[in-house]
């Protein structure tokens, strides 16, 4: 689901942005893996930015936090999961840090059907560029990645 999103964003905001953009899904583990992977696939490119969901545990996030420092990979984090961020999207900029990332799935498939959720035109429907472009200023993590996009972050 990640990737579809972020692929999604891209479509939207970097045509113009003369930043080319390279999104990749993770390969499973915890977070310090996707870091770490990403640290050896993308070592030549001038800049690496791992989206990654902050609902782990605290122990294993600030060593992924820490390896991404030494490895000079930037973190762009949702709490706890970008299901929450795009509930916020939908919902004005409402806080679901305090919700799990099951309840945030399920809360999600209320306006995207679970099967389609891997599908690029379901988010062009829920997710059309106008709403993108107003709720950016209520949702931190969503300005981030259209700043990322853009080339602006």
């Amino acid at each position: 689901m990640e990737s579809i999103f972020l692929k999604y964003l891209r479509s939207l905001y970097s045509s113009d942005s003369g930043v080319s953009i390279t999104i990749r899904a993770g390969r499973g583990g915890g977070v310090r893996s996707i870091v770490i992977d990403a640290a050896k696939e993308f070592a030549q490119l001038d800049r690496r930015v791992v989206v990654v969901d902050c609902d782990r545990g605290s122990k294993e996030m600030n060593l992924a936090r820490k390896e991404a420092k030494e490895k000079e990979i930037e973190m762009l984090e949702n709490h706890p999961c970008l299901e929450a961020t795009l509930l916020a999207i939908l919902n004005h900029g409402k806080k679901y840090e305090d919700k799990s990332s099951a309840w945030c799935k399920k809360e999600l498939y209320k306006y995207i059907d679970e099967k389609k959720c891997t599908d690029s035109p379901s988010y062009l429907k829920v997710f059309p560029k106008k709403l993108l472009d107003t709720e950016r200023v209520n949702v931190l993590e969503l300005d981030r990645l259209i700043s990322l996009m853009e080339g602006n972050w």
